[in-house]
């Protein structure tokens, strides 16, 4: 049995540094993003990312909070094929607020770099390893010098190309098992085919017995009464030659 490859999650805390003036951070914000983090060291995931989201209220613009509120969520979550309603709450919280980190490519690559890596990691443990291979080759773009992406994609590759094999093999065991059902149902229906016409043909040599049968009565019947004439016409016969005898010729 294979065993499932999980990759881990970038965890870099990303504060506050200097960022073009239409993102200028407010203190508010750099005081709750800061809070944040020492939350999130203390792993009280939840509470951090409630200041995370206090933060997004200061300042809707702060790429620092989004990114880790975005890690906040996905801390939350112990697996994320899990289908409870509040798991997939928090890994689509999770992806959007990754998503929107790594639209600022331009004005913070690092955390657009991060961002992207992260989106690849959730998609390669879903095992959607075309969409890892993806996210993996944008953060690349971004930051070629990111050892753990281009790793990552090399694995993400490997899982693709077992994956494909592995459908290609369920594909052709599906037709095997399809030919062989057809090869059964025709079989079965040519057995059924022949049902009819061996019951067809029964009654008919039943009939024929009892015409047969009737016949042979009726020519025993004839026969019979053909020897009770005889007998009854010898028996005559007899009687008659009898007083024939008993008479005196003269």
């Amino acid at each position: 049995m294979r065993k499932a490859i999980y990759i881990l999650m970038s965890v870099i805390l990303l504060g506050i540094s200097t960022v073009p003036v239409a993102q200028a951070s407010t203190r508010a914000e750099r005081r709750l993003v800061t809070k944040g983090n020492k939350l999130y060291t203390e792993r009280k995931f939840v509470e951090a990312e409630s200041v995370y989201q206090e933060a997004l209220r200061e300042n809707p613009q702060s790429t620092s909070a989004r990114y880790n509120l975005g890690l906040s969520q996905l801390r939350q979550v112990k697996n994320l094929k899990d289908s409870t309603p509040k798991t997939q709450k928090l890994i689509e919280g999770a992806r959007q607020n990754f998503t929107e980190a790594a639209r600022q490519a331009k004005e913070r690559p690092g955390i657009a770099a991060k961002a992207n890596y992260n989106l690849g990691n959730m998609e390669f443990n879903m095992e959607q390893y075309q969409k890892a291979i993806d996210y993996y080759k944008q953060s690349l773009r971004i930051d070629p010098n990111d050892d753990n992406a281009r790793r990552n994609l090399r694995i993400a590759q490997k899982k693709l190309q077992q994956q494909n094999k592995d459908k290609d093999q369920q594909k052709q065991d599906q037709q095997d098992q399809k030919d062989k059902q057809d090869q059964k149902d025709q079989q079965k229906q040519q057995q059924q085919q022949q049902q009819p016409q061996d019951q067809k043909q029964q009654p008919q040599e039943q009939k024929i017995n009892e015409q047969t049968a009737q016949r042979i009565l009726q020519a025993m019947d004839s026969k019979e009464n053909q020897t009770r004439a005889r007998v009854n016409r010898a028996a005559k016969g007899e009687k008659g030659v009898g007083n024939g005898q008993a008479r005196k010729r003269w």
